[in-house]
């Protein structure tokens, strides 16, 4: 009994590590070939893949005489992932607050509001025994 239950979590716990590779090689993959597009746009034309470090940056400088001509290639070159970037921030964002208004909805406002109703309830009940106290002294 126990072991079937273990082994469906373990199955389980597979299929989900099994899905989040595969996700997170698919995003592998788009980012290498993003990089390669970025750097081909930046002047480089062997594969990034045989070259050193030290031909990478060879590369460039042949490339790119000047440094403004450099940033200006670079900034062409990560145009359309920078406004993606913003975009997907922009949409995280908007879902993490529309999920937290839902969860303040949830199960913090009537929290809030029965802590509220207690504390106004007794504070009715502090101010009658304040004005039976008062009417006790001055009679």
């Amino acid at each position: 009994m126990i072991q079937d239950k273990v082994k469906t979590q373990i199955e389980q716990l597979k299929k989900q590590s099994e899905k989040l590779q595969a996700g997170l090689n698919k995003r592998l993959d788009d980012a290498k070939s993003e990089g390669q597009r970025i750097l081909l746009e930046l002047g480089v034309t062997t594969d990034p893949k045989q070259l050193t470090l030290n031909e990478l940056v060879t590369e460039l400088r042949a490339a790119n005489p000047t440094v403004k001509e450099f940033i200006r290639k670079l900034d062409v070159a990560t145009y359309d992932n920078r406004f993606r970037l913003n975009w997907d921030t922009s949409m995280i964002s908007a879902y993490a607050k529309q999920q937290a208004e839902k969860s303040y909805i949830k199960d913090l406002k009537p929290k809030l509001e029965e802590v509220r109703n207690t504390v106004t309830e007794q504070l009715k009940e502090v101010q009658a025994k304040a004005k039976e106290l008062k009417a006790r002294i001055s009679a």
